[in-house]
């Protein structure tokens, strides 16, 4: 462990503030802490942290805002986050995965619970410097309801920062909202209770997404529905039939739109990755 790792503290419980503060620094890190979310934003922004730790229910603004905004932003979107709450039902842990946290921790929790999931945020952190990684976001949205402005904000703030043309990041954007589309409804089949998961990080040298349903997956080399280069409009009769999404091109449309483009042997995981000049 790294002595000089400075954790920011995001809990308006002033006992509970001062014992994770007290922990923390017990370990040799450099804790600090504030009580509201609006100054959580502003010290981060001003100073990245190397983690913070967040509660969830503060009097200004929730958790979720400042973790949603902390992980929109260039320049603080690498630092982990670690969700410390007393909401222990399965909707507040998907919201927070969904607006980007690293990590997810109930109370009561232990000591070394919480010192557990600091190591493993900062290994994260660590882990993603050693890659040269400029932005890192993961995401979690039910297939039923999918967020596109949601993700349409994200990729836009992720794409401002690639070298690549307006028309690449047109092009990119457009394969990616595909790929989640069909995750969400070949994949899983809208179905409430399965999830979509993004990943997407940009490097000096790339940008990759990875995106994966929770479906039972499939062959993509023998898909009766999928369009194919010689013939793209064989699968419309299928999909029309089968009650599902009109138009678009689906994994035709990403091939031709990235550098690498790959499903796992499952069939439930694409990767995209589209190099830098």
């Amino acid at each position: 462990m790294d002595g000089s790792e400075r954790i920011l503290v995001v809990e308006d419980d002033s006992d509970l503030r001062s014992l994770v503060h007290d922990l923390l620094r017990s370990e040799g890190y450099r804790a600090q802490s504030v009580a509201g979310g609006a100054e959580a934003i502003q010290r981060v922004a001003a100073d990245p942290p190397d983690a913070v730790i967040l509660d969830l229910m503060l009097p200004d603004m929730s958790g979720f805002e400042v973790c949603h905004e902390l992980k929109s932003r260039r320049n603080t979107n690498l630092v982990p986050i670690l969700m410390l709450t007393a909401m222990n039902d399965e909707r507040s842990r998907r919201s927070s995965l969904r607006v980007g946290a690293n990590r997810y921790l109930t109370k009561p929790f232990s000591p070394a619970d919480l010192l557990r999931e600091v190591r493993r945020s900062l290994e994260h952190r660590r882990e993603l410097a050693g890659r040269r990684t400029h932005t890192a976001v993961e995401l979690q949205m039910a297939s039923d309801i999918l967020q596109r402005q949601q993700l349409n904000d994200l990729l836009s703030e992720l794409f401002v920062h690639t070298p690549l043309s307006e028309d690449q990041i047109d092009r990119i954007r457009l394969a990616t909202l595909e790929m989640i589309e069909n995750a969400a409804e070949w994949g899983n089949r809208r179905q409430k209770d399965l999830m979509v998961h993004i990943a997407y990080e940009v490097t000096d040298r790339w940008l990759k997404f990875v995106i994966t349903d929770e479906g039972s997956g499939f062959n993509p080399n023998d898909l009766p529905h999928a369009a194919r280069q010689q013939d793209p409009l064989t699968h419309m009769e299928i999909r029309e039939k089968l009650g599902l999404r009109n138009g678009g091109f689906g994994i035709l449309i990403a091939r031709g739109m990235v550098d690498h483009f790959e499903y796992n042997e499952r069939g439930n995981q694409v990767t995209l990755v589209k190099y830098f000049p």
